[in-house]
C-alpha cells in the first residue's frame, strides 16, 4: 500500500513538473546527475546543492544531500522528501520557464541509536508479576522500511519480557516486564541483552545493549536504640553556640536502604528559636541558639531514629533530657522614673525652655539584676553631648537599695543654644555592666524674631511672551516667581511666619507661604528690574516683625525669531570660483540675547548640490570648480535659520532665498568632435570647385569664449606649394571649399589654426588629410591605397637620408677622436717643455757667473721668462726697461734675454741707449739704429772674443750696451731635441 501511495504521489508531481529526477541520499557531488536538452539557469537552488554545467546542460550536486538530517531539520518530509528546482532558458529567441521535480531516496546508512537507557535498574525483591518498568528509547534516522526497526532479549527470557511502544515511525520505547517471582536471596542482578535490527534492504543492520537489574532488599526491621533514654545534666547557659552536646546511636539489621538510620527531634516546641539540633546521619545533637537560664530551666524532647525503606519507612523514639545550669550572665537592669511635671517618652524628657533651674528633680532610677547570684549593684552618669552642657547633673541616692534621684543642681535651658542633652547611666554588678541613655529635649518657646539669609534676596524670572496669560489672571495662570523663606530659630507654631509686600502693579504675595507670583505678564525690553519691600511677621506672640528688600531680575526667553536683511539675494559667480573663500555672506539678526539671539544657517532642500554654508557665520562656500557647459546653470537656494534658544525658533516664514548664476570662462578650446573629418577622400572624376565639406567643429564655451576663427597655418603635399596655397580656402563659418579642380592623384595635410573670441583665447591646431583618388583606378581608389603610395613613396627618400646620415655622423665620430689624440699630445709636448725650462734655469744661473770678470764685482739676479733682465744698483731701471726691454720674442719661440751691466763702471749713466748699435751672435746679426756694421765689429772685438770664448753653445746672439751687453738664447724643444 505504501508503495502504491509513492507512485502514486510520483506521477502526479512528473505531471506537473516539465522534469523530474530520483536521486539517492549522499550521491557523490561533481558528477552529472540529470542532462537538459537546452541551457538553464537556476532560478532557484535548494538549500543551495545544485549547480549547472557543460554550457549549463548538466545538473550537478555541489554539497552531500544527507536525507536523514533533513528530515530530522524538517527541511522535507520524512515520508517523502522531494522539491522542485526552477529553470530558465531562452530557446530559439522564446524565453522559457521549466522546473523538475527532484526526489531523494533514503539509503540505509544508519544503525539503532539508544536513548535515555536505564543501564542499572533496581527492582524490589517483592515487587508484583507483570510490572512494566521502562529500560530506553530506540532510534533509526532512516526513513521507511530502512528505519522500521525489531527487538529481541537474547537472555533471561524466562525472568523478563519486552514490551515496545512504537513512538514514531522510527522511535520506539522499550520496556521490561516481570515474569517470575523474584528473591534477593537466590539471584541479586539480571544482566539483560537486547538486540535491535532494522528492515533494511538489501541488508538489515544491528545493534545491541546490555542492561543491569539489581534485587534490592524488603524493609521488615525497624532501627533500635543502645538506650533507653538519653540526658545532660546541668548544661551551663553560656554554652558556646555549635557545642557538641551528645551522641544517639541506632542500629537497624536490613540492608542498603532499608537498613540506613537517620535521626530527627520529634515536634520540638517553637521550631524556629529551639536551640537543639541533631545531625540527621551522625546522631550527634549540638547547640544551635544560645540557652537562657532565666527563660528555661529544663528542656525534654523525643528523639526518632529511621530508616529509608521503600515502600514505607520503620522508626523508634526515645527521650531526652536536658537540665540547664546558671550563670552569671543577666546584666543590671535600669529603670527610669519621670518627674510629674515633665512630658516622658521612649526615654526622652521634655522640658520647656527658660525653665528655672535649682535642684530641679527630673526623675527617679531603680537597679534590677535577674541573676540568682546576689551582687553589689552601683551606678555612674557621663554626658554624651560634644559640648559641655549649660547645666549640672547629679545622682543622689535615696532611702531605698539600689534607688536614686536625677537632679539638675544650676544652670540654663535654652533650646537655640543646646535643643537636647543627652545623659548616659552606667550600672554594673561588678562583673557585668548596663547602660541606659536619657535624652533631654527642650520644648521651643517664641523667643527669638525671623530672619533673612540674605538682604536683599533676589530672584529670576523669564519675560512672559511665552506663557498664557490673560488680562484678568486668574489663580491658574498666575506665573510663581519665587518664596520668601524667613528662617525662625524657634521651632513649630513660633517659627511660623505671615508675609506682606508693598503694593505694586506687576508682583503679589501669597501671605501664608510666602509665594512671591506675577500678575501680568513682564517684557524684558520694558521693564528689566523690579525692587520692592517686604515683611515676614510671627503668628505666635509676641509677633516679631522682619523687613527684607527684594530684586527680580527679567532673563531674556527666545521669543523672536532670527530674520534676514533681505529675502532674497541674486549673485553671479564664475565657474572656476575659488573654494577656500566665501561667495557670500548671509546677514541675519535675532533682537534676543545669549543663546536665543544665536543664529544657525542651514539649507532647507536639495542639500547634493555643491554649497555649503558655514552654520554659525552664514557664509556660503562652493564644494567645487563649476563647469558651465556640464553643471547647473544657475542655483535657487533656500537658507532656514534658527537660535540656538530654548525651544528652537525656526520657521517657514524666516527663512531667505539666494538664487546663484554661473558665469562662463574661457577654459575650452575648439575642438574637432568629427574623427572621420581627418582623412578624406575625394574622387577626381567629380568636380568640387565649390564647397565640399563643412568642418565639424565646436567649443563648449558660450558667448564669445564660444565663438572661433579659422585660418589655415599650413598646406603640404605632393604638388607645388604656389599651386597648394590657392587650392584651398576656409571660411569663417568652417566651410571648406576647393578653388579649382584637381585632375591628378595627391594627398595633402591641411593644418588648420581654431582660435576662440575668448579672453585669453584659447587654440587649438588640427591637422586634416585629403585624398584625391581615382575610382576608375583601383590602386587609387581609397584614402587608405593613395596614403599607403605616398608613404612608400616617401620610404625611398627617407632611406637614403637615413644612409646619408649614418655617414655624417660617421665622419663625425672620426674627427672628435682625432681631436681628442692630438689635445693628448699637446699637453704631453707641454709636460716636456716644462722640464726643459726648469734644467735651462740651472745652466742659465751657472753661465752669468761665467759672464762676469775676476776684477769686477757684480750683483746679479737671473730668472727664466719669456722677458727677464739683471740689473745693477746704479742703472736707472725705468729708463732702461722703458726703452730696451721690450719684449722681441712670441710664445712660440721661447727666446729670452740675459742683460748684463758691469757694477764698478759709472760712464754708463751719461751714455744713451741710442748709442747702442748692433747685436752679435753665433749664427746671425742683425742692426739697430744707424751705426755701420764695420765699426760694431771695431768697437766690440774686444768682447766679441770674450763672449766667444765664454758663452755655452744655446746662446743665439749677444747684443751690446755700452759697456755690458744683452745675451738672447733659445730654449724651444726642437732645440732641445735637437742637442
Amino acid at each position: 500500500m505504501i508503495y502504491l501511495i509513492y507512485l502514486f504521489s510520483l506521477i502526479s508531481i512528473v505531471k506537473t513538473s516539465d522534469y523530474s529526477l530520483i536521486i539517492d541520499e549522499k550521491t557523490s557531488i561533481d558528477q552529472p546527475i540529470f542532462h537538459f536538452p537546452y541551457s538553464y539557469e537556476l532560478i532557484n537552488n535548494f538549500q543551495s546543492n545544485f549547480n549547472l554545467t557543460n554550457n549549463n546542460q548538466n545538473l550537478i550536486l555541489t554539497k552531500i544531500i544527507d536525507r536523514d538530517y533533513w528530515c530530522s531539520q524538517n527541511i522535507c518530509s520524512c515520508d517523502y522528501c522531494s522539491f522542485i528546482l526552477e529553470l530558465f532558458s531562452i530557446h530559439n529567441q522564446i524565453p522559457k520557464f521549466s522546473t523538475i521535480n527532484i526526489t531523494i531516496n533514503d539509503i540505509n546508512d544508519h544503525t539503532c541509536q539508544f536513548f535515555d537507557l536505564q543501564t542499572n535498574i533496581s527492582l524490589s525483591e517483592s515487587i508484583q508479576i507483570e510490572h512494566r518498568f521502562p529500560i530506553a528509547r530506540a532510534i533509526d534516522y532512516d526513513s521507511g522500511l530502512n528505519g522500521k526497526l525489531s527487538f529481541k532479549l537474547l537472555n533471561n527470557d524466562n525472568i523478563f519480557q519486552l514490551d515496545i511502544i512504537t513512538l514514531s515511525m522510527n522511535e520506539y520505547a522499550i520496556y521490561g516486564i516481570v515474569k517470575h517471582s523474584l528473591d534477593r536471596e537466590i539471584t541479586e542482578t539480571y544482566d539483560l541483552i537486547i538486540e535491535a535490527r532494522d528492515h533494511g534492504i538489501p541488508q538489515p543492520r544491528m545493534n545491541r545493549t546490555m542492561v543491569r537489574i539489581t534485587i534490592l532488599d524488603e524493609n521488615d526491621n525497624a532501627p533500635k536504640f543502645n538506650q533507653t533514654e538519653y540526658s545532660i545534666e546541668s548544661l551551663p547557659e553560656n554554652t558556646p553556640i555549635g557545642t557538641k552536646l551528645l551522641t544517639i546511636f541506632a542500629s537497624d539489621p536490613d540492608k542498603d536502604l532499608n537498613g540506613l538510620v537517620h535521626y530527627s527531634i520529634v515536634n520540638p516546641p517553637n521550631p524556629s528559636s529551639f536551640p537543639f539540633i541533631i545531625n540527621s546521619k551522625t546522631g550527634v545533637i549540638s547547640l544551635r541558639s544560645s540557652l537562657d537560664y532565666e527563660t528555661t530551666h529544663l528542656y525534654r524532647f523525643l528523639i526518632r531514629a529511621s530508616d529509608s525503606g521503600v515502600p514505607q519507612s520503620l522508626f523508634t523514639d526515645t527521650w531526652l533530657s536536658i537540665s540547664i545550669q546558671d550563670i552569671n550572665d543577666c546584666p543590671v537592669e535600669i529603670l527610669f522614673v519621670p518627674n510629674r511635671n515633665f512630658q516622658y517618652n521612649n526615654q526622652t524628657l521634655f522640658i520647656k525652655e527658660n525653665t528655672e533651674i535649682n535642684n530641679l528633680t527630673l526623675g527617679y532610677i531603680r537597679l534590677f539584676d535577674r541573676d540568682s547570684i546576689q551582687t553589689n549593684l552601683s551606678i555612674s552618669l557621663i554626658i554624651l553631648n560634644n559640648n559641655q552642657p549649660k547645666q549640672d547633673y547629679e545622682i543622689i541616692l535615696s532611702n531605698q537599695l539600689n534607688s536614686y534621684i536625677l537632679i539638675v543642681k544650676h544652670g540654663i535651658f535654652d533650646r537655640e543654644i543646646e535643643e537636647e542633652i543627652n545623659l548616659r547611666f552606667i550600672a554594673t554588678d561588678s562583673l557585668l555592666t548596663s547602660i541606659y541613655d536619657l535624652k533631654i529635649h527642650l520644648i521651643d518657646v517664641n523667643d527669638n524674631p525671623s530672619e533673612f539669609l540674605t538682604n536683599p534676596i533676589i530672584f529670576y524670572v523669564e519675560e512672559l511672551a511665552n506663557y498664557h496669560m490673560i488680562e484678568n489672571p486668574i489663580e491658574d495662570y498666575e506665573l510663581t516667581i519665587g518664596y520668601l523663606n524667613a528662617i525662625d530659630r524657634d521651632q513649630g507654631v513660633n517659627a511660623l511666619n505671615t508675609y506682606e509686600l508693598e503694593l505694586n502693579p506687576l508682583v503679589k504675595i501669597d501671605s501664608n507661604n510666602g509665594r512671591i507670583y506675577l500678575i501680568q505678564p513682564l517684557d524684558r525690553e520694558q521693564i528689566q528690574k523690579i525692587e520692592l519691600k517686604a515683611k515676614a511677621i510671627n503668628v505666635a506672640p509676641p509677633k516679631w516683625v522682619t523687613e527684607v528688600q527684594i530684586q527680580i531680575f527679567v532673563l531674556d526667553v527666545n521669543d523672536n525669531i532670527p530674520q534676514c536683511s533681505s529675502s532674497y539675494y541674486r549673485l553671479s559667480i564664475p565657474e572656476n570660483i575659488s573654494i577656500d573663500k566665501p561667495i557670500i555672506k548671509i546677514n541675519a539678526s535675532d533682537p534676543d540675547q545669549g543663546i536665543n539671539g544665536t543664529i544657525n544657517y542651514k539649507f532647507r532642500t536639495n542639500s547634493t548640490w555643491p554649497f555649503n554654508i558655514n552654520e554659525k557665520t552664514g557664509e556660503i562656500y562652493s564644494k567645487k570648480s563649476f563647469d558651465y557647459e556640464s553643471d547647473w546653470k544657475s542655483f535657487l537656494l533656500t537658507i532656514d535659520l534658527e537660535d540656538n534658544g530654548i525651544p528652537i525658533k525656526n520657521v517657514n516664514k524666516n527663512s531667505c532665498q539666494l538664487e546663484i548664476f554661473l558665469e562662463d570662462i574661457n577654459d575650452n578650446r575648439p575642438e574637432l568632435i568629427d574623427n572621420n573629418q581627418t582623412k578624406l577622400f575625394f574622387d577626381i572624376q567629380k568636380s568640387f570647385k565649390n564647397q565640399f565639406i563643412q568642418l565639424n567643429i565646436t567649443d563648449k564655451d558660450s558667448g564669445l569664449n564660444g565663438k572661433i576663427k579659422y585660418n589655415i597655418q599650413s598646406i603640404d603635399s605632393n604638388i607645388p606649394l604656389n599651386f597648394n596655397q590657392t587650392l584651398f580656402e576656409l571660411n569663417q563659418n568652417g566651410s571648406l571649399y576647393l578653388t579649382s579642380d584637381i585632375h591628378q592623384i595627391c594627398l595633402f595635410t591641411l593644418k588648420i589654426l581654431l582660435e576662440d573670441y575668448g579672453y585669453p583665447s584659447q587654440h587649438n591646431l588640427i591637422q586634416i588629410n585629403i585624398a584625391f583618388g581615382d575610382s576608375l583606378n583601383s590602386y587609387y581608389s581609397s584614402f587608405d591605397k593613395i596614403q599607403l603610395y605616398f608613404d612608400k613613396k616617401s620610404s625611398h627618400t627617407n632611406y637614403f637620408a637615413f644612409i646619408f646620415a649614418i655617414i655624417i655622423l660617421t665622419i663625425t665620430f672620426i674627427f672628435l677622436i682625432s681631436i681628442i689624440i692630438i689635445c693628448i699630445l699637446i699637453r704631453q709636448h707641454r709636460q716636456r717643455h716644462k722640464a726643459a725650462i726648469v734644467s735651462r734655469n740651472k745652466l742659465l744661473c751657472s753661465s752669468s757667473q761665467q759672464l762676469t770678470t775676476s776684477n769686477s764685482t757684480v750683483t746679479t739676479s737671473s730668472s727664466i721668462e719669456h722677458q727677464q733682465i739683471i740689473r745693477t744698483s746704479y742703472w736707472n731701471e725705468k729708463s732702461f726697461i722703458d726703452q730696451h726691454l721690450v719684449n722681441n720674442s712670441s710664445p712660440e719661440s721661447h727666446t729670452y734675454k740675459i742683460l748684463h751691466i758691469p757694477i764698478d763702471s759709472q760712464c754708463y749713466e751719461k751714455e744713451k741707449i741710442d748709442d747702442i748699435s748692433c747685436d752679435h751672435g753665433y749664427h746671425e746679426s742683425y742692426q739697430t739704429g744707424s751705426s755701420s756694421p764695420e765699426q760694431c765689429l771695431s768697437d766690440v772685438s774686444i768682447h766679441q772674443d770674450y763672449m766667444f770664448k765664454q758663452l755655452p753653445f744655446f746662446v743665439t746672439k749677444c747684443k751690446t750696451l755700452g759697456d755690458g751687453f744683452m745675451v738672447e738664447m733659445n730654449v724651444d724643444g726642437s732645440d732641445e731635441d735637437g742637442r
